[in-house]
């Protein structure tokens, strides 16, 4: 039961990583530029209890580039200046009850959030988890948007959202690929490490509620559990050294189960890879059952520590990121055994599970975060209600469905 359990709704993790591995080729094209757009998702906060103050605000700290340094590019030349402009914005001094938060893994879903602040306050969102897009270009790795996402991070503090940070290498294009024989688990860590411990100082410098080294870290250690254990161990005392808020580290399920990592002394484990299916509606009292086990696996593969969900997950369509496992056209190349349309709900099938999901897991876990990717906004849906009550109930531990 626990090998189904999480090969119907723990998928995405595994086949990230044959995507990955596989340079992301996929069966069709990256549509046009104007395609890429979707409905936007909801993205709200609770009300933020005081407005924040100019002594909350300071300069960023940008070191001064050496003679002996290579000279700038007129690219890298305007970032800089444009990074100097910067004006960091911290969060409110308000404790969070209960994070109630999106999943915003690429810039276009930070770029959305942005754009609806409006509707922060009514859906009762208090946090947002932003993903900072990582690839590797030669024999390094860098970031992408670094500039945006700092502007951004501002923003979010200024309207009372705090913020989870967390580097991203899940997306076909990263150019890592684990299975290269020009490339070691060994290097793979040393490379990564120096800008994950960068980012970890950003936090520290912006104060972001929750840090979190690497999103999917099997991607970059070939699903090797020991190797990823050694490296959350081997970072944390640098990672407490340079960052004084929450820890975290994200355990991704799959077909496989969940991994069991060496956790120790992390604040959090997140646990990502819910995605519901059709079963919703025609199996539900089932689905009740899949939630029952991951969290059983959950608390088993972790016992005493504090859990958040990350990027749980409920697509309506019609739009998908072209390389998304889960999107129709890709199914057949990713999971022949199944239907097509196997992950795509009807919008009241969304609200349901949603509804069934936080029933079931709101008060044994610190909090969740929705996927707001193409295809699962939830935002001028019936789940939007749903989403308003739960994230809204707070203080009161939630609601109960009829």
């Amino acid at each position: 039961m626990k090998t189904k359990l999480w090969l119907r709704i723990l998928v995405i993790g595994v086949v990230l990583v044959s995507l990955v591995a596989a340079g992301g080729c996929v069966q069709v094209k990256e549509p046009p530029a104007e395609d890429q757009t979707a409905a936007p998702p909801g993205i709200t906060r609770r009300e933020a209890s005081r407005e924040v103050t100019p002594a909350e605000t300071e300069k960023p700290l940008v070191a001064p580039a050496k003679a002996t340094e290579k000279p700038l590019t007129a690219d890298e030349a305007e970032t800089e200046a444009t990074a100097e402009d910067i004006v960091i914005i911290k969060p409110p001094d308000v404790a969070l009850d209960k994070y109630c938060g999106l999943w915003l893994p690429f810039w276009r879903e930070v770029e959305v959030a942005l754009g609806d602040i409006d509707h922060l306050k009514a859906d009762g969102v208090n946090i947002v988890a932003i993903g900072i897009m990582i690839y590797m270009e030669e024999d390094s790795f860098k970031d992408k948007y670094e500039t945006e996402i700092r502007k951004a991070i501002s923003k979010f503090h200024q309207n009372g959202i705090h913020t989870l940070l967390i580097p991203n290498p899940a997306y076909p294009d990263s150019g890592i690929d684990p299975n290269s024989s020009q490339v070691s688990l060994s290097t793979l860590l040393e490379q990564v490490t120096p800008l994950v411990l960068r980012w970890a100082s950003l936090a520290e410098q912006y104060g972001v509620e929750i840090f979190c080294p690497l999103n999917e870290p099997q991607l970059l250690f070939n699903s090797d559990e020991k190797e990823v254990s050694d490296w959350a161990q081997d970072i944390l005392p640098d990672l407490r050294e340079i960052y004084h808020g929450k820890l975290a580290f994200l355990a991704q399920g799959s077909g496989e189960g969940l991994p069991a990592y060496d956790l120790t002394g992390y604040d959090y484990v997140l646990c990502g890879g819910f995605t519901c299916s059709q079963d919703i509606m025609e199996h539900p009292d089932w689905i009740d059952n899949l939630i029952e086990e991951g969290l059983d696996d959950l608390e088993t593969a972790y016992p005493d520590h504090h859990y958040i969900f990350l990027g749980t997950m409920a697509f309506t369509g019609p739009d998908y990121y072209w390389w998304e496992p889960i999107a129709p056209v890709n199914m057949p190349g990713h999971m022949p055994d199944l239907p097509v349309d196997f992950f795509v709900l009807s919008h009241e099938g969304q609200a349901e599970f949603y509804d069934r999901f936080f029933n079931k897991t709101w008060n044994r876990v610190d909090g969740h975060f929705i996927a707001v990717v193409k295809g699962s906004e939830y935002r001028g849906k019936p789940a939007e209600q749903v989403v308003r009550e739960w994230f809204n109930s707070g203080k009161s531990g939630g609601i109960e469905i009829d």
